[in-house]
Order: C-alpha cells, then sequence, then structure tokens
C-alpha cells in the first residue's frame, strides 16, 4: 500500500516536472491553446487515447461490466471507435481545413452570431460537469490506496485539477498524455492475465459465470428484461452519442485541431480509435473477473481500482494507478481547457478583440476555475449515480440538439439560423419535458430527440424561408462548399480500404443480428476483430477523401516538433515497443502468477465497512437515531415510503460478514447517536493494527 502511494506520488510530480519543461516551447496562443498545430498522427492519437480512456473506457464501464453489463459494455467503446473513424474521414478534413479554433466559431459563419454563442454556452455547461465525472473517476482510483473516502478526495483532487489547468496549456497535456497512454497499455495488458489467473481462465470464467445463471455476462446485446444495464436500448444511444461526441465536440475535435495537416489529424484519430480497441477489452474482462472475486460485495465503480490494488504487484501498481490517475486528470483538464477556450475565443475575445495574448490567458485560467468549481460540486452527484450512467446522462441532455446545429451547417446549404435556433429551443424543451415532467429513461430521451431536433431545423428552415423571414449566412460554405472529384485523386489504396471498411461494417452488423449463434466467449474476439478491421479500413481509405496538401510535405523547422522529445514520443516504433513489450509481459504473467483468491478480502472487508457505514448515516438522514438494537437486520429492511423508492438501506450483498466469515463489528451509542464499524482484518483479531474501520 505506502509503495503504490509513494510511486503514485513520485509519477504525478514526474509529471509535472514534464509540463513545466514542455511549458519553454509555448511561444503564443495557438501554443497554448492548440499546441502550435504542430502535433502529428502519434502524439494525436495518444493524446486523444488517454483523455478518452480514463473517465469513459474504464472505471465506469469495467463497473457496469462488474455490475450485471458484461461485455455489452465493450459496445460502448467499440462503436465509439468506429464512429470516430467515420468522423475523422467525414467531419475532422472540413472543421480542420478553415483552421478554426472553436467549433462554435464556425457556426457564426453559417448562422450568425447568436448561434455561436448558444452552442459555446452549452458546452461551457456541460463541460463543466462533466469535468466533475472526471474529478469523481480520479477520487474513486485513488481511494483504495490512500484509504481515504472519495468524498473527501473529490475536493483535494478537484484542487490539484484546477491547479493543473491553468498552469499548463495544449503542448503540455499532449506530450504528457501519450506517456500516460504508453502505461495505461502496460498495466492492462499486465492486469488481463493476473485477473483470469485468479479465476482459472476465460473459459472457466464463462463456465462459472454460466452455473451461478450469469451467462449474460457474455452477451452482447441484452433485451430490455435482462434487469441489467447497458440493454440493447443503451448500446444504440451510445451509438447515436457517439456522432456529437468524437464529431462535433468541442473537448474531442480541439487535439484534431492541433495537428500539422488534415491528413495527419484525421490519421491520428483513426490510430486512437484502432489502439483503444484492445485496451478496452483488457479492463473490462477484469471487471468481469470482479464479480467471482468479490461477489457483488465491492461496488461498481470501485471494482477496478480494487482489482488494480489487489493483484498488480506493488510498485507497479503504484504506476498504474497513477497512470489513470494522470489520465483522468487529463480527461478533466480536457474538459476545462475546451471550456477555456470557447469563454475566451467565443464570448471574451469577440465582444472585446485588441488585447494582448497575456490578458486573453488570464481571461481562460478564470474561466477555469469558475467551471472546476462547478464540475467539483458535480462531482459528488456523479458519485451518487455512477461514473458511466452519469457521463451519458448528461451527454443526453446536451448534445443531440448541438450536433444536429453542426451537422446542418455542415451538410446541408439551405440549413439557416432560424432552422438552428428551432433545432436547439425544440432539443432542449423535449429533453427538459421527456426527462422532469414525463419521467422518460435516458435512452429513449435520447435517442427520440436526435430526429426531432432534426426535423425542428428543417421545418424552422423552411417556414423561415417561406415567410421571407432575414437570417445571417443562409448560403455559408458548407462541407461540399468547393468540393469536386478533381480535388481527389484517385488511390487504389484508398478505394481498397473503402471497400475494406464498409465490407467489416456489414459484417459487424450481420453478427450482432446473428448473435445467439457466435461461440461464447470466443464472441468477444470475433467483435474485436471486426471492429479493428473496419478501423483499419477507414485509416487506408483516408486518401480517398483527404487530399494531399503542402502542409503535409512541409518538414518541421522549429519548436517542439524538432525536438528529442518529439522524436522520442511521436514515433510510430516507440508505440510498437510498447505493445511488445506489453504483449511479452502479458503471456509471461500469465504463466508465471498462481491463485490467491485471498488477496481481494481486504477489499471486500473495506466495501463491506464502508457500505454499512453509508446505510447508517442514510438511516439517520431519515430517523431520530442510528438504530440500537439487530443493526444489520433493520438495514436490511425497505426504507419508508416515499423514500429511495422502498430499497433497502444496506445494498446486497451486503450481510454485516466479512471475507473470512467473521461478523463485522457495529458498536451503536445507547442514545443512537453515534456508531463505530470495524473489520478483524487478515489476522482475524479484533482491535489490532490490521482492523479496517469506518471514517
Amino acid at each position: 500500500m505506502a509503495i503504490n502511494a509513494i510511486v503514485v506520488f513520485v509519477y504525478l510530480l514526474a509529471m509535472v516536472a514534464l509540463g513545466v519543461y514542455l511549458s519553454r516551447y509555448v511561444k503564443s496562443e495557438e501554443d497554448y491553446f492548440l499546441a502550435g498545430r504542430s502535433l502529428n498522427k502519434w502524439i494525436i492519437a495518444g493524446s486523444i487515447m488517454s483523455t478518452n480512456v480514463a473517465a469513459i473506457y474504464l472505471v465506469g464501464p469495467a463497473g457496469a461490466a462488474y455490475g450485471g453489463g458484461g461485455v455489452s459494455t465493450l459496445l460502448i467503446a467499440w462503436t465509439g471507435n468506429m464512429i470516430a473513424a467515420m468522423s475523422a474521414l467525414f467531419f475532422v478534413p472540413h472543421l480542420r481545413s478553415m483552421r478554426i479554433t472553436t467549433v462554435s466559431e464556425y457556426l457564426e459563419d453559417r448562422y450568425g452570431v447568436a448561434l455561436r454563442l448558444l452552442p459555446a454556452g452549452l458546452w461551457m455547461l456541460y463541460y463543466a460537469l462533466f469535468a466533475g465525472v472526471g474529478m469523481c473517476t480520479l477520487s474513486t482510483v485513488l481511494s483504495p490506496i490512500l484509504g481515504v473516502p472519495v468524498e473527501s478526495l473529490i475536493i483535494f483532487v478537484g484542487g490539484g485539477v484546477l491547479l493543473y489547468c491553468c498552469c499548463s496549456g495544449l503542448i503540455g497535456a499532449a506530450y504528457s498524455s501519450v506517456i500516460q497512454a504508453f502505461i495505461m497499455i502496460l498495466g492492462g495488458l499486465i492486469l488481463l492475465p493476473l485477473a483470469l489467473k485468479q479465476v482459472g481462465g476465460l473459459q472457466c470464467l464463462y463456465e462459472t459465470l454460466s452455473a451461478q445463471g450469469g451467462e449474460s455476462f457474455f452477451v452482447f446485446w441484452k433485451g430490455g428484461d435482462a434487469g441489467v444495464w447497458p440493454t440493447w436500448k443503451d448500446v444504440f444511444m451510445f451509438v447515436m452519442l457517439g456522432l456529437p461526441y468524437w464529431c462535433t465536440s468541442q473537448y474531442m475535435v480541439q487535439r484534431s485541431f492541433a495537428g500539422k495537416s488534415v491528413r495527419e489529424s484525421s490519421r491520428g484519430v483513426i490510430l486512437a480509435a484502432l489502439m483503444t480497441g484492445p485496451l478496452t477489452l483488457s479492463f473490462i474482462i477484469p471487471g468481469i473477473c470482479g464479480v467471482v472475486l468479490y461477489g457483488g460485495v465491492v461496488a461498481g465503480d470501485d471494482a477496478l481500482p480494487s482489482l488494480l490494488n489487489d493483484f498488480l504487484p506493488l510498485g507497479l501498481g503504484g504506476l498504474i494507478l497513477a497512470a489513470l490517475v494522470a489520465a483522468s486528470n487529463s480527461t478533466a483538464s480536457a474538459l476545462l481547457s475546451s471550456l477555456s477556450t470557447l469563454a475566451q475565443h467565443d464570448y471574451y475575445r469577440r465582444f472585446i478583440p485588441g488585447k494582448n495574448a497575456k490578458h486573453y490567458m488570464w481571461v481562460a485560467r478564470v474561466a477555469t476555475l469558475i467551471g472546476g468549481v462547478i464540475g467539483i460540486a458535480f462531482a459528488f452527484v456523479a458519485r451518487e449515480y455512477g461514473i458511466i450512467q452519469t457521463a451519458y446522462n448528461l451527454m443526453g441532455f446536451f448534445e443531440p440538439p448541438i450536433f444536429v446545429i453542426v451537422a446542418g451547417a455542415l451538410f446541408w446549404k439551405r440549413a439557416n439560423s432560424w432552422g438552428a435556433i428551432s433545432a436547439a429551443v425544440v432539443g432542449i424543451a423535449f429533453n427538459f419535458l421527456s426527462r422532469f415532467v414525463f419521467g422518460m429513461d435516458a435512452a429513449t430521451q435520447t435517442i427520440l430527440c436526435f430526429p426531432v431536433s432534426t426535423a425542428a431545423l428543417m421545418v424552422g428552415t423552411y417556414v423561415s424561408r417561406a415567410a421571407g423571414a432575414k437570417s445571417a449566412a443562409e448560403e455559408g460554405q458548407t462541407m461540399f462548399s468547393g468540393m469536386s472529384m478533381s480535388n481527389l485523386k484517385f488511390s487504389v489504396s484508398g478505394w481498397f480500404g473503402v471497400i475494406w471498411a464498409v465490407g467489416s461494417l456489414w459484417a459487424f452488423i450481420i453478427c450482432s443480428f446473428c448473435e445467439s449463434a457466435l461461440p461464447k466467449p470466443a464472441n468477444m474476439f470475433i467483435y474485436l476483430f471486426l471492429m479493428m478491421s473496419f478501423v483499419l479500413g477507414c485509416y487506408f481509405a483516408v486518401p480517398a477523401f483527404v487530399p494531399e496538401t503542402d502542409e503535409d510535405k512541409a518538414e518541421d523547422k522549429e519548436g517542439i516538433a524538432t525536438s528529442l522529445t518529439h522524436r522520442i514520443i511521436g514515433s510510430g516504433w516507440t508505440w510498437f515497443a510498447v505493445y511488445l513489450i506489453s504483449f511479452a509481459l502479458m503471456f509471461g504473467l500469465y504463466g508465471a502468477v498462481k491463485p490467491d483468491p485471498t488477496r481481494a478480502y481486504k477489499s471486500m472487508d473495506r466495501a463491506e465497512v464502508a457500505g454499512i457505514a453509508k446505510a447508517l448515516d442514510g438511516y439517520r438522514k431519515i430517523n431520530a437515531a442510528f438504530p440500537t438494537a439487530n443493526v444489520i437486520a433493520e438495514l436490511q429492511r425497505k426504507q419508508p415510503s416515499g423514500f429511495g423508492k422502498g430499497k433497502p438501506y444496506l445494498r446486497a450483498p451486503l450481510d454485516g460478514i466479512d471475507a473470512r466469515g467473521n461478523a463485522i463489528n457495529v458498536q451503536v451509542s445507547s442514545d443512537g447517536q453515534a456508531y463505530s464499524v470495524s473489520a478483524r482484518g487478515a489476522d482475524g483479531k479484533a482491535g489490532t493494527d490490521d482492523d479496517i474501520t469506518s471514517p
């Protein structure tokens, strides 16, 4: 424990030192916000991969898989990877070629200033709240190794994130994110064999869960009656949300704006999608292993941090946890960086031009501070409702109408400002009414919001044109403006990639409809192969969609692009070496490690103690005092009508018995106003330093 904590601390100090070193290359605002548009495809890939992975692809989905979702949570990532590859062909090239700083800057050209400010304002609120999800993830990862409650860490972590964001620019964030990606690859491919060995291997895991009635853990497309999350409807919601997330969200596309050329930006996004696929699998499978190892005692979002802390070797476990900490920090930082860019570029600079670069950078830091405070407050909400579900509930509320507005600007030349305003107002109103008035579930609401917003865009556009209403930039530039076949040179590899990608996509769809015929657990690798085949096809298809420009031929002559740091971190050979070492360690560890289920006991005892303490606190909020007799039985009873929809105070399967069969010691004062909860620990004796006690 102490060694892991020390490694975490040293690693974070090293990342801060790297950020300070790289700040020497920040000479202008473009360097601070867009890394001087100097990033190559490998840096873009690592930056996107690290920023995206921590909050969305690891802790939350691993917890959802552990909680009953199983392999279906992989579809959250893998469908997103496929959409990212399509975005790299159809959205990124057009947006990057305009050399804009924000997506909303382009919306002013198409729709006018009002439609620049409205999406920018919604994005700023959304990013502040979503940054809170990242802070919650970071606190969840740190809690097991520091032995501090997540709720207490959120304040500390939030302050650290704010300090990091205010001091670093995109150059430091991008290059440090690549190092974090390297370590996450190493950690994921090491955790996978260690977790599988504890349960006897993948086939044994499947057989064990099937014998317990858990065969659905290995079903991708679950029916609505499965009683677990995500179902097929939730997965379809993720597919829909992948469109705004990867195609038009400032948070993600800002990294591609920093590419040194249009092709490098597109290929960087595709490489990120390609390399994330196996990494996601290497964290989701251990999450499913946790079902056997922890028996549901550990809470969902705590499953992955507990596995890392319990089963990775001392020191190495700390290094991987540090990478997750830093990557979660990177996620929150990227969100707050996008927020500050929108605030200073689309609001402050738009109306107060002519100031110097230092002035605008301080405006961005103030915006970061305000957004960070909002995020810290929202982190407690994310902790209560679960990381991954909170993240996608937020996306479902804000992103669909904004995506329709941006997509309309890019793909439909007749779209005007009246149609865009109609889409925004109707889309947001629909989300509010369906969620808070009609109580519609998040998946249905999100899926319906896209066609509702699209219909509003079309009706608003046609009605305003028929009425002769004045609209800004009605015939503005779209994706197809100035495009002709003469701009695209025939490329054998490009069109071969198109055919390859289309074939892989059809195979993926056919397998989805015929999943019951696929062997389990081999179905995971079939879907992984088809997803990666599609993404690889998109990579080869880039020349068919993205013409070569002078930027592609230009040589790096100054700045960080000529440094030794860039030549090492930004090299494809470095990535190859990282994967080679990781796979060698993965196969070596699987043969060398011996199963030891007792290593999970401490996390189970800690979860039991914390769960009982939380249940007691919940009981006290409703009742005048804590229960003084038959405490566990009282907590297992359903809450009074009107509170928590009749659920017990103490979540199942917590039962007041530790992992070794000893009773948890629960002491309540005679007046019912104070309590203590403790487990005996590995020595089996009460009152020793080995005990686990409630805060």
